[in-house]
């Protein structure tokens, strides 16, 4: 089928120049597609792409159709915190490059992309094999924390959906960087999420999640990785910086593994609400302070906080270096790992390397905990006697 590739600087059906609206162009593009591909059995979908350049978004995009690629050329990241609070006088570059568009929305709508089809699934069908890759989504300003921030969201999924993707992709500046709702098989991987509120929020419910090799940055009060009613979701070999923060709540059998996680803050994998049967195995946790002061969480909530059951906690590196007057509550013991409730959770082989003393807590909602050389004696503060431990020496 012809006419499947759309250059948005080139193609002659727009009514603005992207330089000025790409979304209106983008917006456009889907209209034409749409004209185009009119029957079940026509729909093979479309290539937006968007070279490098300087573009401004005002109104926002609505994705309604399948198998839409939206494409550029880089996501050209540059922190605007560190231009923000730098003089940048000297410098060659002072905003992100690459297929670059600032989001400006004067339409009175908060996302750069909504997808979202109307109608219920079972009639219209799910949105599916729809990807987002290597290009900037920037909010062009915002104040610390981030988050509430600015209001503005990149990217929020709406629709049932099958096989998206979100590739290489930038987002700075934002509120929430990526929301998808009803995900079945999504994959997250190689993108770079800076400066936002919070990063990827999976809501309603998902399966099969996979969510790797991402470089998340996110403030204290958001989320790196947020999942909901999720099944089997996948995170791997991720870099969690600032507020490396991931929150399952109601989530089964996932795996957390092989991520760097360094914050600032307490919180940094958090299984809530019965979220059960997962593996957090191989990661490296380091808390450390710096910038900026949680209301969140204080040091009794954990690096690691567990409410559920048959969850496994295993060969994981915990590095505790926080001066002794910058825990809170003042003069407590911070908490590595707290099992706060929930029924045959196992913690086995960690290593904690802390400059002040620190426990691993079971408090007294949590039976039959296994404890396997992941705590000294010392460090295990019980409110239960429904648990065994064999200590480290």
């Amino acid at each position: 089928m012809a006419d499947t590739v759309y250059d948005v600087t080139t193609w002659p059906g727009a009514t603005v120049s992207p330089y000025t609206d790409i979304g209106r162009v983008i917006n456009e593009i889907i209209a034409d597609i749409k004209s185009r591909q009119t029957t079940q059995n026509t729909r093979p979908g479309a290539v937006v792409y968007i070279p490098p350049g300087h573009y401004d978004l005002l109104t926002r995009v609505v994705v309604d159709i399948s198998f839409l690629q939206i494409k550029g050329s880089g996501h050209g990241f540059l922190s605007n915190a560190i231009r923000d609070e730098s003089s940048t006088g000297s410098w060659t570059e002072v905003q992100p490059g690459g297929s670059h568009i600032r989001v400006r929305n004067t339409d009175g709508n908060k996302e750069a992309f909504l997808v979202q089809r109307a109608g219920a699934p079972t009639t219209v069908g799910r949105l599916n094999s729809i990807v987002f890759q290597d290009f900037c989504l920037d909010g062009v300003s915002s104040s610390k924390p981030y988050s509430p921030g600015n209001s503005k969201i990149g990217i929020s999924v709406q629709s049932d959906n099958d096989a998206l993707r979100f590739e290489g992709m930038g987002f700075v500046y934002l509120e929430h960087a990526l929301i998808v709702k009803g995900a079945d098989a999504p994959t997250f991987t190689n993108n770079f999420i800076a400066e936002c509120g919070s990063c990827i929020e999976l809501t309603g419910a998902s399966q099969v999640a996979r969510i790797t090799n991402n470089f998340l940055i996110s403030a204290w009060a958001g989320y790196s990785i947020y999942a909901e009613n999720a099944e089997g979701l996948h995170v791997s070999g991720n870099s969690l910086l600032w507020a490396a923060n991931i929150t399952l709540t109601n989530c089964h059998r996932a795996s957390i593994s092989a991520n760097k996680l360094l914050s600032n803050f307490p919180s940094m994998i958090a299984l809530l609400n019965g979220s059960s049967g997962s593996l957090v195995s191989g990661n490296h946790f380091r808390r450390v302070y710096g910038d900026g002061t949680s209301t969140r969480f204080d040091d009794h909530f954990g690096l690691v906080h567990i409410n559920g059951s048959d969850n496994a906690v295993s060969s994981n590196q915990f590095s505790f270096q926080v001066p002794a007057e910058n825990i809170r509550p003042a003069g407590a013991s911070p908490t590595i790992v707290l099992v706060k409730g929930g029924d045959s959770n196992y913690l086995a082989v960690n290593n904690i390397v802390s400059n002040v003393g620190v426990k691993v807590v079971l408090d007294a909602a949590s039976t039959a905990t296994k404890i396997l050389y992941s705590a000294r004696s010392a460090q295990l503060d019980a409110y239960t006697t429904n648990y065994s431990l064999v200590a480290t020496p």
